[in-house]
Parts: structure tokens; C-alpha cells; sequence
């Protein structure tokens, strides 16, 4: 059993310049260890949010002139990884308005997590905040807090995280799959895609239309439905634009109304309008009350209003468009770029599924290569929704070679893309 994590003198410690070079990782567990003499000298003290290092913080600017100058937000991941060679395991900066503390360890990360309580404080999304409150929307998963954030997470918890209830949804994953394949099939040009993350976002969107809503919306078919297509764009428009407006205050954008303002809530109108529409007709459908409906059964065992089923709903969309995707396109990258680890999947997969049959939940049970592949894959390229309160913190962690000294994953310290090295339980 891994030693019991507690808030004090170690993490403290580490806030100050002097042992920032001091943590190490045992090698049967991620707990966070100090040299003896530094720990025993170490006592529980307040620290300032001041104590702790971090880039140039200018007025109104923070660090945010800096980071322009090292290549802008679409090269910060870069600029964050010298700051932690730099600074250390933790350190805070600004970027104009949003103010973070960076944790790189994942043993610091582990005791983060361990004192969370029941109601974990997420990352404040202005931006969404400020659209749902001009439109009278309610708020989703990711934006409530404390017991409203329990309350409608747990109404949908028995259905998207019971294994029991996913399982029963292999025959429509299933189904969107095989689509997925005639499509590319067709597509490919001497054996080429020309827009494979393209396909692969209008079958994720199929996928969750199908869990959602119980409708096909036909996305790989060659005619493509130009409100789908709209969905997808908007979703696309909306995590584009809301960045900068979690750098820059959001009532300055919606006072003048920017055009990053004008385009974010364009993009959110047709993302509600889409999903309100499926929801009311799937609500609808079932009305005589009979289950099996995803939604109904949603809507009639819990407590939400009808703008909860909106708002909860609507990012799951958006969720299963962006994020089931993005991974996707990682692990055929990945898988591609090692046969040895291609080969060694296919065998499993054909030892595991019989011939002629199509896989199904079960069968996965019984693929402990196929999770580790998955796994090695999310470590390396892991999905991030851009500018979430640990953002980095976690892509940093898995990449970092100390949390995984027991059973090295980067054997010689390889560069980033040149090995996958898939084990059982390695992460």
C-alpha cells in the first residue's frame, strides 16, 4: 500500500528555490521523497502564492509578453517545458488574466488529487460562463461546482460509467465502426487518406449521435448532412475562440463585441439549437414512457430540469466530437509508425475473436495489449481541452521519465515519437 500522502512539510518544501532539485520518485510508488536532511529540517509553514517561482509577471501582461515572444500560445507546451527545467516541479505564472500554479511531478500530481474532497473546484470557463448567463442556459458538468456538479454528474453516472451499461453499447459502436471502415475504403487514394482526422471526427460525432440520441445522422455516407457538418464546425469555431478570452477578460470581448466574441456565441447557438432539437424529439419518441431511450431514461430516474439535460448533454456532444477523435488519430499514428506493435495487436485480436465474429465488449476483456496500446498512446500524445486548470500538469507528468524509473517507458531518454513501448499495467 502506497504510504500515506499528507499536506505539509514535504510539498512545502518544494515551493522554495533552494529544493525544488531534491524530489525524487521511489521505484514502487509515485510518493514524493526528500533528502533526509532536508525533510527533517522541514517544518509546516504558511506560503504565499509570492513564494513560489515562475516567469516575469508584468502588470496587466503577466508573462504573457514573454510567451508571445517564445512563439505564441500554439507554441506555450514548449515554453512551459523550460520553465520547469528552469523553475522546477512547481511553478505559477499569468498570462493576462488567468493566473495558474504548474505542478510536473506525478507524485505532486498524486497528492493533488488525494486532497480533493467530494466536490473537486474545476477551472472557472469564463467565456462559457458568460454565454450560458446571456442566453439563460444552465451550466454542464464542466463548468458547475460543488453538490450541483455531484448531482448532475450522478445522474448520468449509471449510464456512462457503470461497465456494465457501456458494455451494452458495443452493437451501436460496432455498427458506426464498420461505416467508418467502408468509408475509408472508399475514400483512399492508393492507399491514402487525404483528411483521415476529418473521418475520423464525423465518426466520433456519428458514434455519440447514435448513444445520444438513438439516430444515425449519416456522416459516412458520401451525402453528408449539411447540419451535421455545421455541428462539427461549430464545435471546431467554439474551442478555437475561447482561449484568447481566458487570457483577455471576457466582459471587455462581450462589451465591444469582438469578433471572438460574435463568433463564440454564433458557434454556441448552433451547438445548443442541434442538440435541443434531438433531445426534444428524442424525448418525445418516448414519451409514452417506455425505456431504453438513453436520454429518457436520463430525464424520468433524476431530478433535472430540461436546460440541465440541455447543458449536460450538449458537452458530451462536444466532448465525444473533439476528444474520441483526437485519440483515435494518435494511436493509428503511433500504431502505424511501429509494425512490431501492430503485428503483436493483431495476433492478440485474432486469438481473442473467433473467426467470422465481430468484436464485441467481451472480447476486450480479454485484450490486455490493446488497453496498454491505448494507454502508451493517450501518455504520449494526451488530450487536452485547451487552457484546463492542469492543462499541462498531466502531459508533463506522463512524460516525465522519473514516474516511471521502475519499469522505464523512454529507455535512453528517446526523443518524443521515436519508440512505443506498450506493457501490460505500465502506466
Amino acid at each position: 500500500m502506497r504510504a500515506h500522502i499528507q499536506k505539509g512539510p514535504q510539498i512545502l518544501e518544494l515551493l522554495k528555490k533552494k529544493s525544488i532539485g531534491l524530489q525524487h520518485c521511489k521505484p514502487t510508488s509515485s510518493v514524493c521523497v526528500l533528502d533526509s536532511k532536508d525533510a527533517a529540517g522541514s517544518a509546516p509553514c504558511a506560503h504565499s502564492l509570492d513564494s513560489i517561482p515562475g516567469p516575469t509577471n508584468w502588470p496587466l501582461f503577466g508573462s504573457l509578453i514573454e510567451l508571445l515572444r517564445k512563439g505564441g500560445l500554439k507554441r506555450q507546451h514548449e515554453a512551459l517545458i523550460n520553465y520547469h527545467k528552469k523553475f522546477g516541479k512547481i511553478f505559477q505564472m499569468k498570462l493576462g488574466s488567468f493566473e495558474s500554479v504548474h505542478i510536473g511531478a506525478p507524485c505532486l500530481l498524486e497528492a493533488l488529487y488525494r486532497k480533493e474532497g467530494n466536490y473537486p473546484q474545476r477551472l472557472e470557463i469564463k467565456p462559457w460562463k458568460a454565454y450560458r448567463d446571456m442566453r439563460d442556459e444552465a451550466y454542464g458538468l464542466l463548468i458547475l461546482e460543488g453538490k450541483d456538479w455531484q448531482r448532475v454528474r450522478s445522474a448520468f453516472q449509471q449510464k456512462l460509467m457503470k461497465p456494465t451499461e457501456v458494455m451494452k453499447l458495443d452493437g451501436k459502436i460496432n455498427e458506426v465502426s464498420a461505416d467508418l471502415i467502408k468509408r475509408i475504403g472508399r475514400a483512399q487514394v492508393n492507399g491514402k487518406i487525404n483528411d483521415l482526422y476529418f473521418e475520423l471526427n464525423k465518426w466520433s460525432f456519428e458514434t455519440i449521435c447514435y448513444v445520444l440520441y438513438d439516430k444515425r445522422f449519416g456522416l459516412l455516407q458520401d451525402n453528408i448532412s449539411q447540419e451535421a457538418m455545421d455541428f462539427i464546425t461549430s464545435v471546431k469555431t467554439m474551442m478555437s475562440t475561447f482561449g484568447l478570452m481566458m487570457v483577455t477578460p471576457v466582459e471587455l470581448h462581450k462589451t465591444f463585441n469582438t469578433k471572438t466574441w460574435q463568433d463564440h456565441t454564433a458557434a454556441w447557438d448552433r451547438i445548443f439549437s442541434t442538440a435541443k432539437l434531438y433531445i426534444d424529439k428524442n424525448l418525445k419518441r418516448h414519451s409514452n414512457g417506455n425505456t431504453g431511450s438513453f436520454l429518457c431514461d436520463i430525464y424520468h430516474q433524476s431530478h433535472l430540469t430540461k436546460k440541465e439535460l440541455y447543458a449536460a448533454t450538449t458537452e458530451l456532444q462536444i466532448g465525444g466530437v473533439e476528444t474520441t477523435a483526437n485519440s483515435m488519430l494518435w494511436v493509428i499514428f503511433n500504431l502505424s509508425r511501429n509494425p512490431c506493435a501492430q503485428a503483436k495487436l493483431l495476433k492478440e485480436i485474432q486469438d481473442v475473436v473467433p473467426a467470422g465474429e465481430t468484436p464485441c465488449a467481451e472480447h476486450i476483456k480479454n485484450m490486455p495489449y490493446l488497453k496498454a496500446c491505448l494507454k502508451e498512446s493517450m501518455r504520449w500524445a494526451k488530450y487536452i481541452l485547451k487552457r484546463t486548470i492542469i492543462y499541462f500538469v498531466e502531459w508533463k507528468s506522463s512524460m516525465d521519465v522519473e514516474g516511471f524509473s521502475w519499469n522505464p517507458l523512454m529507455p535512453n531518454k528517446i526523443p518524443y515519437g521515436e519508440s512505443f513501448h506498450s506493457k501490460k499495467d505500465s502506466l
